[in-house]
């Protein structure tokens, strides 16, 4: 017999894998309410987001929804519909739902949108770290538009100007970067171990983390004396794939010298990914970071993306139009956002004409 789940509002069966039925009290074109039925298909989750969606169309004196049920019913689909449509990366969905789980979902998941005062929302802001509340308050500001937008609330508390807690509730970011020869220091460290080529590719190619893993040796080549390593995907925190952090991720970034030279020999002896797990995959992010904890390097690794930012455009002089192509950002000019597209040979040239005037490595010796 099929299996009924009770419900605040309605009922929920589930037909068969894949299928349930909602069966309500629904208005009609003439006004009345009948009995009505509707059949989803999909999981649990979609059925009672269906059921939810029902509820505030035909139930006059149904309590109004509760953060939750507007969390889990609109802004969560609409952010990972925009997901899927490339308009957000999926890490930005999943820090967003981090701070739900974290944060929110406690104090307010339960709390009716109607029934939200801005004194307790102050007070609850006042226990977090600051942090933590801004993570929240960017969870929560959306959630209010959505009430507001469908009725459920006239305004949204969550819009009033809270106090943020004080900075010295925050654990502050290790900013530090490295000059250029405290780069060759850690490149001779790295010389010959498995990550060498991810730190080659972040600290003289200013690739972000999982970039500098997921390059294959198929997508490096060479041109103007430089190395040039493709960008086509990256290793996030669960896994490999192609959808990087924004559509001008996918790029061609050249590192001329000898660390660009040694990027080539490596791409040349190697059986795959750069960097690659011995079994035809890219390394998995928790590996190297585990790696470079042990190298003691100092920084985060992370932090070797603004430490080639910052001496290629002060040590190297590239313009910083050419830099931001690299670093696969848009140039903010009305030019670079509408109408500058540059090939990747050009941004080639470009570096390599600034190595040639200030060569970097001059005189430098890393190997074993």
């Amino acid at each position: 017999m099929p299996r009924r789940k009770r419900a605040a509002w309605g009922s929920l069966t589930k037909v068969d894998d894949g299928t349930w039925r909602i069966r309500f009290w629904g208005k009609g074109p003439d006004g009345q309410y009948r009995r009505r039925s509707c059949t989803v298909r999909g999981t649990r989750k979609d059925a009672e987001r269906r059921r939810a969606e029902l509820m505030l169309a035909h139930s006059d004196d149904a309590p109004c929804p509760t953060v939750g049920d507007v969390w889990r019913s609109y802004a969560l689909p609409d952010m990972e519909r925009r997901r899927d449509d490339g308009d957000v990366s999926a890490s930005t969905v999943r820090k967003y739902a981090s701070a739900w789980e974290r944060v929110v979902s406690s104090r307010w998941g339960a709390v009716q949108c109607d029934a939200i005062r801005p004194l307790a929302v102050q007070q609850w802001l006042d226990s977090l770290t600051r942090s933590n509340a801004i993570a929240a308050m960017n969870v929560l500001r959306p959630i209010g538009d959505y009430a507001v937008r469908y009725g459920l609330v006239a305004t949204n508390p969550m819009r009033e100007r809270y106090l943020m807690p004080s900075k010295s509730t925050v654990r502050e970011r290790d900013k530090g970067i490295w000059t250029l020869d405290g780069l060759r220091d850690i490149w001779q460290r790295a010389y010959g171990e498995w990550w060498e080529a991810a730190f080659l590719l972040a600290a003289f190619g200013g690739l972000r983390v999982g970039e500098s893993l997921g390059v294959h040796r198929s997508l490096v080549s060479e041109s103007h004396g430089c190395a040039m390593a493709s960008v086509e995907m990256q290793v996030a925190p669960n896994g490999p794939t192609d959808r990087l952090k924004t559509p001008q991720s996918r790029r061609v970034v050249p590192i001329p010298g000898i660390a660009g030279r040694r990027v080539i020999e490596l791409a040349a002896s190697s059986d795959g990914y750069l960097g690659g797990d011995g079994m035809g995959n890219p390394s998995k992010r928790r590996t190297l970071d585990g790696a470079w904890a042990a190298s003691d390097a100092g920084h985060p690794f992370a932090n070797l993306r603004p430490s080639w930012q910052t001496w290629m455009r002060w040590e190297m002089r590239v313009p910083p139009w050419a830099i931001e192509v690299a670093m696969g950002h848009i140039e903010q000019s009305v030019t670079g956002r509408h109408y500058d597209r540059p090939q990747s040979e050009v941004i080639a040239e470009v570096i390599a004409d600034a190595y040639a005037q200030r060569p970097y490595d001059s005189g430098w010796t890393v190997g074993r």
